[in-house]
């Protein structure tokens, strides 16, 4: 019987998940750059990570509470539990190079603590609008 190393069977899903996020990412940034976001656009952002130890999914929590509004919840999902992040009650800007780089950060920071950076949402009050990651079409 062939078993495959933990560790490849991680690295792997960890890059097809981050890889995941990037291709979202740039499909999401069209989206926005059509309905009217441009560099100076203040937008909020609401986040979410998950992950089976809640010692990891606190740690996570804890390293992400200097840049933003955290919070650690159990899943509804037996073993789980979610890490909610946001930037309110205060607005970012950010370039579509900008977002790109936070969602890479996320995926990484988030593989660090052994987690999974799961969707994240974008509110642009000035323009009306949200737009969320999981509402984009994935090829996984």
């Amino acid at each position: 019987m062939l078993t495959e190393d933990p560790q490849k069977v991680w690295e792997d899903f960890f890059g097809r998940k981050k890889s995941q996020c990037l291709q979202e990412a740039a499909d999401l940034w069209r989206q926005m750059k059509a309905a009217g976001v441009v560099a100076d656009t203040v937008l909020a952002l609401d986040f979410v990570h998950f992950g089976q130890c809640q010692h990891d999914v606190e740690a996570l929590a804890n390293q992400l509470s200097e840049n933003y509004e955290m919070e650690v919840v159990e899943s509804e999902r037996d073993g789980y539990w979610l890490v909610r992040g946001t930037t309110r009650p205060y607005g970012i800007e950010m370039t579509e190079e900008q977002h790109r780089g936070w969602v890479e950060f996320m995926a990484d920071v988030a593989e660090s603590y052994a987690c999974v950076f799961s969707t994240w949402t974008i509110e642009a009050p000035a323009l009306g609008t949200n737009f969320h990651s999981e509402g984009i079409e994935s090829a996984s």
